[in-house]
């Protein structure tokens, strides 16, 4: 979207109106199917449904086009309640910790992590890169104080600390599935949805040929090669 608001501006703005619709269309889901699964945790579905339609909606909304940006933003609201429903209702009960990512780590290398440093620090920054704007915001807190990582989150994000917490497992599982994509994964996503990084060129057969990622827009100055570097330090010690 074209716009000279900044994040927290537009979160400001828009906040509100996106956790209602995300209630609403949460409440009308759950009517359609009867009851809620008591697994799931609501409020995190809410929270996360709201916070992703707000980072659809500021990265991609086009006045041109006619439409109202609440009424986009409503109906990517719809869409993230559904698919954040649906995917912790399937969620395995067990929840995601540094370990995975550590093990993930372990499985790209047929020596030690220390062998292979380049490589496993080019598929942590690629993995880390494609995370949604707010969980890169999150792992950065998290690797810069891990007393306060929740705190300083839900106030950068607008968001409840519960969110956070949950949020934080969510990134550990999902880490170690980005880091095994396929050079055609890397490929496909550079060529659709990012700026090429300047270096990005890797050796090794089994990388990506190439690395991308795009500022973050909640913290502008958010560095993803740092917080790669940040967590392959933590990982092999």
């Amino acid at each position: 979207m074209t716009t000279d608001l900044t994040w927290n501006e537009f979160c400001e703005l828009y906040y509100e109106t996106a956790k209602k619709d995300a209630k609403m269309h949460l409440a009308q889901l759950i009517a359609r199917n009867g009851e809620a699964n008591k697994r799931v945790d609501l409020d995190y579905v809410v929270d996360a449904a709201a916070l992703a339609a707000l980072e659809k909606t500021y990265a991609h909304f086009d006045a041109s086009r006619g439409a109202k940006i609440t009424t986009y933003l409503s109906r990517i609201a719809h869409n993230e309640v559904v698919d954040e429903y649906t995917r912790e209702s399937k969620a395995a009960a067990r929840q995601k910790d540094i370990d995975d990512i550590k093990t993930a780590i372990r499985s790209f290398t047929d020596g030690t992590p220390a062998e292979a440093k380049d490589e496993l620090i080019a598929r942590l920054r690629a993995a880390i890169a494609r995370l949604s704007p707010s969980d890169q915001v999150i792992l950065n807190y998290w690797l810069e104080d891990k007393s306060s990582y929740v705190a300083r989150s839900a106030e950068t994000l607008g968001t409840s600390e519960s969110y956070v917490t949950l949020r934080r497992f969510r990134i550990f599982k999902q880490l170690p599935q980005l880091m095994g994509m396929t050079r055609e994964d890397y490929l496909l996503y550079t060529s659709q949805n990012t700026i090429l990084a300047k270096n990005t060129v890797i050796k090794s057969s089994r990388s990506p040929i190439l690395q991308a990622f795009r500022p973050n827009p909640i913290l502008p100055g958010l560095d993803v090669n740092a917080l790669a570097e940040n967590l392959y330090n933590l990982c092999v010690v």
